[in-house]
């Protein structure tokens, strides 16, 4: 699992990169807390584009980072998420929680 981040427009995007599950859910948590308190006042993006897989360990990930923006009065937005992590998320109800911007068609190239 690899974590980077950048900025975009007035936000900052974080990308998922490679295989989030139980063996590395742990450190994403601990390097998204690091980015959360390194830009306080920014506007954070999960960008799931270069997830190539997701267990049920990236509900965890996913609702750490959730809750840590809530209580520093920020939203979690999540993007580009992969049909198999969506279906995770689904079967969690978290939609209801998070907001998840539209899925990239099929076929359609990520931008990086």
């Amino acid at each position: 699992m690899q974590i980077l981040h950048e900025r975009e427009g007035t936000s900052l995007v974080v990308y998922l990169v490679d295989e989030l599950d139980q063996h590395s859910a742990r450190s994403a948590i601990e390097a998204l807390d690091r980015i959360v308190t390194l830009y306080p006042e920014e506007t954070i993006v999960l960008d799931l584009s270069r997830l190539t897989f997701m267990d049920s360990s990236g509900l965890a990930v996913a609702v750490n980072l959730h809750r840590m923006l809530r209580d520093t009065g920020r939203t979690l937005t999540i993007r580009h998420t992969p049909s198999q992590a969506m279906r995770v998320f689904r079967a969690a109800h978290l939609e209801k929680q998070i907001h998840f911007e539209p899925a990239q068609k099929e076929g359609s190239p990520c931008r990086h």
